[in-house]
C-alpha cells in the first residue's frame, strides 16, 4: 500500500465548503501516479516505452466529505492484474484513521503509438505488490443507460481539461457531469464508465437521465456515442 498525507485546501473545496466527489477522484488518481513514480514506473518510464494506463472505470463510495483544513491520508494499492487490465483500490481517511471514502478502479495498458491495448509484461507487474481487495460493495463496470434521456447543448473540451496523454483528464468527466446535479442531491456514490478519450475541442453532448435516487449523464458525441457515462447515486 502507498499512502501520502495532505490537507484539504481552500482552492480544493466546493462552494459548500468541502472537497466534492470530483476532488476526491483527483486525490485518488494523484495517489496512483505517486505510487508508480516511487516504484520506478512513473511518467518517465511510461513515456520512454510509449505506454499509458487509461482508466476504464471508477466506483467511488463516500461516507463523509472532508472539509477545508481537514488533514487526510490518501492510500492506494493494486489487487489484480489480468492480461491488459489492472485493478486498484483507494482509501481516503481522516487524521484519526476514520474512513471517509473508498474506491475501486479498472485500468487498461495501452501502446500510445498505435492505440492498441497491450498485455501487462512481467517486468511491469513485478514492480507492483498485490494486496487484498478493499471491503466494499463492488458494482459492475458497465453502466446501463435508458433510452428516455434529454440531450443538452454541447460543451467544448478546453485546454485546462487536457492531461499529458493529450486526453481529457479522468476527473474532469466527473466535474463536467456535476454541473447537471441539483444542489440538494447528496452524492454517496459515483460510477464512471470510460468509453473513448475526448481530446482538445471535442464537443461533449450531455444526455441526462434522472429519477429519485440516481442521476446518469452520458457525455457523448452528437449521435449519442459515449465518451463516458457518469452515474451519481444518493
Amino acid at each position: 500500500m502507498y499512502t501520502h498525507d495532505r490537507r484539504v485546501t481552500y482552492s480544493e473545496i466546493s462552494m459548500k465548503g468541502f472537497a466534492d466527489i470530483a476532488q476526491i477522484a483527483e486525490y485518488f488518481q494523484d495517489c496512483s501516479v505517486f505510487q508508480s513514480e516511487v516504484l520506478g514506473m512513473g511518467l518517465t518510464y511510461m513515456n520512454e516505452h510509449h505506454l499509458a494506463w487509461l482508466l476504464a472505470s471508477w466506483q467511488i463510495d463516500v461516507d463523509t466529505y472532508p472539509e477545508m483544513g481537514c488533514k487526510v491520508s490518501v492510500s492506494t494499492w493494486p489487487y489484480k492484474f489480468d492480461a491488459a487490465f489492472g485493478y486498484r483500490n483507494f482509501m481516503l481517511q481522516d487524521e484519526n484513521g476514520r474512513r471517509l471514502a473508498v474506491a475501486n478502479s479498472q485500468w487498461i495498458l495501452v501502446d500510445m503509438e498505435n492505440g492498441h491495448v497491450v498485455r501487462i509484461a512481467p517486468e511491469i507487474a513485478a514492480h507492483y505488490p498485490m494486496e487484498e481487495k478493499a471491503d466494499m460493495s463492488y458494482a459492475p463496470r458497465k453502466i446501463a443507460f435508458r433510452e428516455e434521456k434529454e440531450r443538452l447543448e454541447p460543451i467544448s473540451v478546453p485546454k485546462a481539461f487536457i492531461d499529458t496523454n493529450q486526453h481529457m483528464n479522468n476527473a474532469q468527466y466527473i466535474r463536467t457531469a456535476l454541473e447537471f446535479v441539483p444542489e440538494d442531491f447528496h452524492i454517496r456514490q459515483v460510477r464512471v464508465e470510460y468509453k473513448k478519450a475526448a481530446v482538445l475541442h471535442d464537443q461533449l453532448y450531455p444526455f441526462i437521465y434522472k429519477d429519485d435516487q440516481i442521476i446518469k449523464i452520458l457525455l457523448g458525441d452528437a449521435e449519442g456515442q459515449a465518451y463516458a457515462v457518469v452515474e451519481f447515486k444518493r
